[in-house]
C-alpha cells in the first residue's frame, strides 16, 4: 500500500538529500554480543541483520517493534514477529532470536528491550543497533541518553534516499518521514528522550523549505 503522493520538485529533492545525509550515520562493524533491530516498515533491515548473523558478528538477534499507524497496514503480525519470520526463512535458528513486540516508538524500543533482557537474565555489553539509514542518528542520540552503559555500533542496510522507497512506501512519504525525524532530533532533547546535537544551517534551511512545501505528515503537532 503506497500512501499519498505529490509532485516532488528538484528543490524538494535537494533539500531532502541534505536532511538524509545529516540523519545517516554508520559505524565500522565489529563483533558484538547482540544484534538489536529497531524494526520499521522496511524488511531490508531484517535481511541485513540476517547477513550480519551469518557473517559471525553476533550470535543473537533481537527484533523490537509492535505496530504503529503505518505498519499495521504493512504487516499482519507485529514488526518484530514479521522480521523474525523473514530471517527464519533465511535460515536463522529460532533459538537465536528474541522478540519484543509491544513497542511503538524508538524510546519504547530501547526501554522495552532493556526490560526484556533483564527479565531473561541476558547480559550484553556490546550491541549492533540496526535501523533504516535515515534513522541512525536518532537511534544514536536516543541510545546515548537511554542506554549509555553499553557500547553500541550503529549500522543500517546501505541504500540512498532515492533507493529508500519500496512496495509499501513511496518517495513522497519517505521525505515526510525524514522531515519528522529531523524535527524530533530538534525537539526530543528538551523532553529528555535523547542527547542534543547542533543542527547545521544548511539542514535547518532544508527543513524549513520542506515544511513550507507541506511535507508535514510526520511532524509532531
Amino acid at each position: 500500500m503506497l500512501l499519498s503522493h505529490k509532485k516532488i520538485s528538484d528543490t524538494d529533492l535537494e533539500s531532502a538529500s541534505i536532511i538524509w545525509d545529516f540523519l545517516t550515520q554508520k559505524d565500522d562493524l565489529d563483533k558484538a554480543d547482540l544484534i538489536f533491530v529497531l524494526c520499521s516498515h522496511d524488511i531490508r533491515m531484517a535481511k541485513y541483520a540476517a547477513d550480519l548473523y551469518k557473517n559471525g558478528y553476533a550470535n543473537r538477534i533481537l527484533f523490537s517493534g509492535g505496530l504503529n499507524f503505518f505498519t499495521k497496514n504493512v504487516f499482519s503480525d507485529s514488526e518484530a514477529e514479521s522480521f523474525a519470520k523473514f530471517v527464519r526463512d533465511e535460515g536463522i535458528p529460532i533459538q537465536d532470536l528474541i522478540i519484543e513486540n509491544e513497542s511503538t516508538n524508538t524510546g519504547e524500543n530501547i526501554q522495552f528491550t532493556k526490560s526484556l533482557l533483564n527479565r531473561m537474565n541476558i547480559k550484553v555489553n556490546s550491541v549492533i543497533a540496526i535501523q533504516k539509514p535515515s534513522m541512525t542518528l536518532r537511534v544514536r542520540l536516543a541510545l546515548n541518553k537511554q542506554w549509555s552503559e553499553n557500547q553500541f555500533i550503529i549500522s543500517a542496510p546501505k541504500y540512498s534516499l532515492l533507493e529508500a522507497p519500496h512496495q509499501y512506501i513511496n518517495l513522497y512519504m519517505i521525505i515526510n518521514e525524514i522531515v519528522g525525524d529531523l524535527q524530533r532530533i530538534i525537539v526530543y532533547p528538551k523532553l529528555g528522550f535523547q542527547s542534543e546535537i547542533s543542527i547545521p544551517e544548511s539542514v535547518e534551511s532544508a527543513f524549513n523549505h520542506l515544511v513550507s512545501r507541506e511535507y508535514n505528515l510526520h511532524l509532531i503537532r
